[in-house]
Formats: structure tokens, C-alpha cells, sequence
């Protein structure tokens, strides 16, 4: 699939205070803004963001509101890998959610990504 949009990688697909709000919002608040704007601007901005790397959390958050089609419409084959890179992460985070103890916190690793 040929991708139709993310040629122009300056400039942010939705207005600069929306950003702003998104950058300063919970994850869950991400899922709400987000979740008001058209899946093919919401698609662009997860790939804008996801294309940052400061943006890149924000961005798979935004992804995982999407489905793979929009995102491939719009990035082509990286659309669909940041699709599968967004289900995964909420997979992970599912997963070490439900394998820690009431009250333990989960692990602190210094590697450097």
C-alpha cells in the first residue's frame, strides 16, 4: 500500500495547543483527546509523534487508537509496524501489570536505550 500522507515531516498535522495538551495529558487523557479527532488526523499525528523521538510514547499511544489500514494509509509499510509496535506495547504493559504483587513495584534497569 502506497502511503498518501507524512511527506511533510515539519509540520504537526493538528494545531500546536492540541499537542501541547497531548504532551501534558495522563495516557488516559491521551485516549480521550485522541479519541475526538478523525482516525486520519489521528493517524498522522501518531506517526509525527512516533517520528520524534522525545514524541515516540505519545505517538505509539496515539497509534494503538488507530487501526492498521489508517496507519498504513498514511505511512505506508512503517504505518503497519508502528501498528504492531503499538499492540504490543499494550500487550507488554498488560502483561507486567498483571504480574506484579499488590503493592511491589515493578523492576528499575539502567540500560540505555
Amino acid at each position: 500500500m502506497r502511503p498518501t500522507g507524512s511527506a511533510d515531516l515539519d509540520n504537526c498535522p493538528v494545531p500546536e495547543d492540541l499537542l501541547k495538551r497531548l504532551m501534558e495529558a495522563t495516557l488516559n487523557a491521551v485516549s480521550d483527546i485522541g479519541g475526538q479527532l478523525p482516525e486520519n488526523q489521528r493517524a498522522a499525528l501518531a506517526v509525527y509523534c512516533y517520528r520524534r523521538a522525545h514524541f515516540r510514547r505519545l505517538g505509539l499511544s496515539l497509534a494503538a487508537l488507530c487501526s492498521r489500514q489508517a496507519l498504513a494509509r498514511e505511512a505506508g509499510h512503517a504505518g503497519e509496524l508502528i501498528h504492531m509496535q503499538a499492540s504490543n506495547s499494550d500487550a507488554q504493559a498488560d502483561k507486567e501489570r498483571s504480574t506484579l504483587t499488590r503493592g511491589s513495584k515493578p523492576a528499575v534497569s539502567l540500560y540505555v536505550v
